[in-house]
């Protein structure tokens, strides 16, 4: 795996003892005492936390999240099988999260989906099939896999299409593709900026405020919220991009803002990954294989 990939799997390796507590003011507390980064999940943090959800209780520090084992297992396939299908994607997920597969932690509400789908078909059940319109972050691994396999965007959005019709994801890759085109000759600010025409019309607002506004607890508290999905998760991604000037500062930022934090890592990782080093005890820590 080059940075892409790395960076983005070390970025949710590194949020996963917080992931989904969704509580800012409880981890900006801890974070004053306490490093947040590579942290194994504690219960009793969860249930302090009251409003969190402790998906991963027997995550390893330097796991990942589904998401990122998703990535991996996309990156091994295609790396073997470069002329692959989007149902050869279906088959791949599917065959790790099945009832006996080798998946056995948290699987998100498109997974389930899939999983439904496939045993009705095969148990030839009367049960209408379940319709997967997924509206989160899980449509950008085809995207990161596909960028460090060099495989184009509209191949990259097929793949997509397992979880998602909504086109919106097709922009962003292209959104995503101008920051990384620019940030070897402009600032982050400046590189994020000028993608932000590219971005469909109802995230113009928030992608400029996203770059302007300087306090992202504001800006979360204003402009979006912590969750998984895209119409939150972007905006908040392109804030901590445009207002840290390192790969472990917007990382530690993100893990301290809590909610989907491990699944928005993926693209802050891939992203600063460009510009900025990999702590190399962060790789060393993080389940690459």
């Amino acid at each position: 795996m080059n940075k892409f990939l790395t960076g983005a799997l070390v970025s949710n390796a590194a949020t996963m003892g917080y992931n989904w507590i969704y509580n800012m003011p409880y981890l900006e507390r801890l974070a004053k005492t306490e490093t947040l980064t590579f942290q194994k999940a504690d219960p009793a943090k969860y249930k302090r936390a009251r409003k969190a959800v402790l998906a991963y209780p027997n995550a390893e520090v330097g796991d990942v999240s589904l998401q990122g084992e998703i990535a991996k297992w996309l990156y091994d396939f295609m790396k073997d099988s470069p002329k692959a299908t989007k149902e050869d994607y279906a088959d791949l997920i599917y065959n790790h999260i099945q009832p006996g597969g080798d998946y056995s932690g948290w699987v998100e509400s498109y997974g389930k989906a899939l999983v439904y789908n496939r045993l009705s078909d095969d148990l030839k059940t009367d049960h209408s099939e379940l319709k997967i319109e997924d509206d989160q972050l899980v449509g950008f691994i085809p995207y990161l896999v596909f960028k460090e396999l060099g495989f184009t965007v509209e191949r990259s959005y097929e793949f997509a299409q397992i979880f998602t019709s909504n086109d919106d994801y097709l922009a962003f890759y292209k959104v995503f593709d101008c920051v990384f085109d620019n940030l070897m000759t402009m600032s982050m600010k400046e590189a994020l900026q000028k993608a932000i025409p590219l971005a469909p019309q109802q995230f113009g607002f928030k992608l400029t405020m996203a770059v302007q506004m300087e306090d992202t607890t504001s800006f979360v508290q204003q402009l979006s919220n912590t969750s998984c999905a895209i119409q939150y998760a972007l905006p908040l991604i392109f804030n901590i991009l445009a207002n840290t000037d390192s790969f472990e500062e917007a990382v530690s930022l993100n893990t301290k803002l809590g909610g989907a934090s491990a699944d928005r890592g993926m693209l802050i990782g891939a992203i600063y990954a460009q510009v900025s080093k990999i702590p190399e005890d962060w790789i060393s820590k993080t389940n690459l294989k």
